[in-house]
């Protein structure tokens, strides 16, 4: 028999975006009567009224051609920047929407804990919702009452169990919620970001609850955009970006992607979720290495130059003492400190840096150092100046320590 309990086979879904779908026949009878009366259609395109300006609807694919396989008793991390796909994944897997294209199949009990306050009626006691879930789970009502007073304990809202969800804030909803799919025994529990909502306490409360139901045999399948928290709980990983699969693979390989494509660093060289930026880690390098050779000056960080058209953020920029006393550094330096660093990333591209240190060079920059993505480091001067640190000591084009 297959351990096989999730998988995913060419899963996509399709948006039509700047469209509003005619769901019921009301609907179908205004847009009838609106095109007889020669008026906008007021379900067929999401429009402006006061121009009448009706945008072009186009096909969004949120996610394609997904496939993958999780065995029982994994516990898997999802990871990806905000529109990745992520959210969209979990909801086709928990029956919440239908694929447009694909199939995935599940075997088991799932249990999902999606957006706040998903599969609970505001109209419902909080005591309510919790039969409510549990017999959408299959449970009968005296398994449910044999497991009331520890999802109780859990979410630690006793006085409210008899109100009505709707009057629950979002924190309160994210506790029950989670006592309840944590509880009721599922065998396979679908969990969102959703736990971002909860205080600091709550949250080690949840992941150790993770932790310890791990060697139960039940199926996680967990998104997060911490990779701490995915390298601790989760031995596999996927990576979404633009709705497709970057990577799969374990925990700490996947996450390594992920930060790679954000221009971080390696998450496992860092603790308690402090993330270094891998440019900020280049400047530093860059900066270590004029304060050895370049003695007295000025070193600056993210410095605004003034020009013509407009102020310049460069990364880094060093000044001698003798160049300070003609220049005026507050608010902006006046013109271009005499060596100008940038670093080429997702938001500074190569043609943008290429364009910054042409200006740079006129404005006064007697050098300009670009850091390029695969960690190269080239230095240019203005032709009618000397570098300031000698090639001997430092190569025009060199290749930065690893980090």
């Amino acid at each position: 028999m297959s351990d096989i309990v999730i998988s995913s086979e060419n899963l996509s879904k399709k948006y039509r975006l700047g469209v509003v779908s005619r769901r019921q026949l009301v609907d179908q009878i205004e847009s009838w009567a609106a095109r007889k009366m020669g008026h906008p259609d007021p379900h067929a395109s999401v429009f402006e009224h006061a121009t009448d300006r009706l945008p072009t609807p186009y096909d969004f694919w949120a996610l394609k051609d997904i496939s993958f396989e999780i065995k029982k008793g994994d516990i898997v991390g999802v990871m990806g920047r905000n529109g990745s796909g992520k959210s969209t994944l979990l909801k086709l897997l928990s029956r919440i929407t239908a694929p447009t294209e694909g199939q995935a199949s599940i075997k088991g009990r799932v249990a999902s804990l999606l957006e706040v306050g998903t599969g609970f009626n505001p109209e419902l006691t909080g005591r309510e919702n919790v039969f409510l879930n549990g017999s959408i789970l299959g449970l009968k009502n005296q398994e449910i009452k044999d497991r009331y007073d520890k999802i109780v304990e859990f979410s630690e809202i006793p006085d409210f169990m008899d109100t009505p969800v709707k009057r629950y804030s979002s924190g309160m909803r994210v506790r029950l919620a989670f006592a309840v799919a944590a509880n009721l025994e599922p065998d396979i529990m679908i969990l969102d970001e959703v736990l971002a909502v909860g205080d600091a306490k709550f949250q080690e409360k949840c992941l150790n609850r993770i932790s310890e139901i791990k060697n139960s045999g039940v199926t996680i399948l967990f998104v997060s955009h911490s990779a701490q928290s995915v390298m601790q709980l989760c031995s596999q990983g996927i990576f979404l970006e633009d709705g497709k699969v970057k990577a799969v693979g374990t925990s700490g390989e996947v996450a390594k992607v992920y930060y790679q494509s954000m221009g971080l660093g390696d998450p496992t060289d860092f603790q308690n979720s402090n993330v270094e930026s891998l440019a900020g880690q280049r400047i530093g390098q860059i900066a270590e290495i004029i304060l050895k050779h370049l003695k007295g000056g000025r070193l600056s960080f993210n410095v605004p130059v003034e020009k013509t058209e407009k102020v310049t953020i460069i990364d880094l920029g060093w000044a001698s003492s003798e160049r300070l006393k003609t220049l005026r550094t507050i608010p902006t330096w006046a013109s271009a400190p005499e060596i100008c660093v940038n670093v080429v990333t997702k938001k500074k591209t190569q043609e943008q840096v290429s364009t910054d240190n042409v200006e740079l060079l006129k404005n006064g920059a007697r050098e300009v150092w670009t850091i390029h993505v695969d960690g190269i480091l080239t230095r240019y001067k203005n032709p009618h100046q000397e570098y300031i640190i000698s090639d001997d000591v430092m190569p025009r084009t060199m290749e930065l320590p690893m980090l």
